[in-house]
């Protein structure tokens, strides 16, 4: 459920629930409004870019291999839950190449997760007749904050990172990305690389120019996440 509160000072603030009637925020956000007709009204969120900024250090060592190390540094709001670096998926991209993808055997999951151990994770009984069967093929993923060893030289370097804690939660967070390193690493390099993760980023939506339409005392909001599906929202006076 959407909601958004146009407030006469021209701010705005918005919020979606997981489900109906909750107060379990999914996504929110906060900008600027203005009316550009009679019909229409259009929004800005305070923040407009959510590209994480990455510090790199490069240190120069003796060995012949290249080693990437890369560290979590989670700033967040105090909430009920306190987050921590095994609740984010870090995927290093090397030359625009997804890293464990090609290195699948890094991975900090089961691959390949049978019917069974599904099951079992949602807390239902074994199945006894098909045991072993293949459920579904997971991408491989890497938790936290890890180092590893590309086998040549490159000379570019980014991470998409997910917020996926291993506590069941209803919220779906934003899948993040950080700034492009262009630096030529070489064999006996050392990258020592921090990531300066904005915790609420991860549910803070991005409106940029955004139109809702005016009906009377309803606001129509065509949601580009949600298929377009149409909401209608009451003014708050």
């Amino acid at each position: 459920m959407n909601k958004f509160e146009l407030c006469l000072d021209s701010t705005f603030l918005y919020t979606s629930l997981c489900y109906k009637g909750s107060s379990f925020v999914n996504k929110y956000s906060e900008g600027k409004w203005s009316r550009i007709d009679k019909n229409t009204v259009v929004i800005n969120s305070r923040i407009t870019d959510n590209i994480i900024p990455l510090q790199v250090e490069r240190v120069n060592t003796s060995d012949s291999i290249i080693q990437i190390c890369q560290n979590l540094v989670i700033s967040q709001k105090r909430n009920q839950y306190k987050y921590k670096n095994e609740d984010f998926l870090v995927t290093p991209y090397i030359e625009e190449n997804n890293y464990l993808e090609l290195h699948p055997e890094l991975s900090d999951e089961p691959i390949q997760i049978t019917k069974n151990e599904f099951l079992i994770s949602l807390g239902f009984e074994p199945d006894t007749i098909n045991s072993s069967e293949v459920a579904m093929v997971c991408h491989p993923v890497k938790r936290g904050s890890y180092c590893i060893y590309p086998e040549k030289p490159f000379s570019n370097i980014y991470f998409e990172i997910e917020k996926r804690p291993k506590t069941v939660e209803c919220r779906t967070f934003y899948r993040l990305r950080t700034e492009k390193v262009n630096i030529p690493v070489q064999l006996g390099d050392l990258l020592s690389i921090n990531i300066a993760l904005n915790d609420f980023l991860f549910s803070y939506r991005i409106f940029d120019n955004e139109k809702i339409k005016l009906s009377g005392s309803k606001l129509i909001f065509k949601d580009k996440e949600d298929n377009n599906k149409k909401n209608k929202l009451y003014i708050k006076n």
